[in-house]
């Protein structure tokens, strides 16, 4: 006996699960946003440094934090967003989000060129603002895109 599934819910069903990454996840930590910007204002005061050895050192400390943070966050979620794939009302904030983040780096090198330890100051409340702004704004869209996918 064969049995025939409605095309159109087998095409829901994988878009449900094609999605499911994107909007079936853990909340992000109140901490999150506060931690990034204050991450990446310490990389652009360790910029700002005198001496190779001293900048160098730097980087290096914030390039180890960054790769633990990746590795555990991978562990949280089980998967790293990107852009390819991503359902249509998440793909659009992350979009956004590129567009903010080019802003934010033209404020903070235009601030950098005035001062290092200014720069590192607008660096701290763009990035920290900007990273809750878009993860408010991605909780939108993922609710937005569970609703059209129920």
């Amino acid at each position: 006996m064969e049995s025939f599934s409605d095309p159109r819910q087998d095409l829901a069903d994988a878009e449900r699960a094609a999605a499911a990454p994107y909007v079936d996840y853990p909340t992000t930590p109140a901490w999150y946003p506060p931690a990034v910007g204050v991450w990446a204002a310490a990389l652009v005061a360790v910029l700002g440094f005198d001496g190779h050895a001293l900048r160098s050192a730097g980087l290096a400390v914030l390039i180890v934090l960054e790769v633990l943070f990746i590795a555990w966050y991978r562990r949280k979620r089980g998967v790293m967003p990107n852009l390819r794939g991503a359902p249509r009302e998440i793909a659009r904030e992350m979009r956004w989000y590129v567009v903010g983040v080019v802003v934010v780096v033209a404020v903070v090198g235009a601030a950098f060129a005035v001062s290092s330890l200014l720069a590192a100051v607008v660096a701290l409340v763009l990035v920290t603002a900007g990273v809750a702004a878009y993860e408010r704004r991605y909780e939108v869209a993922a609710a937005r895109t569970r609703e059209r996918l129920s």
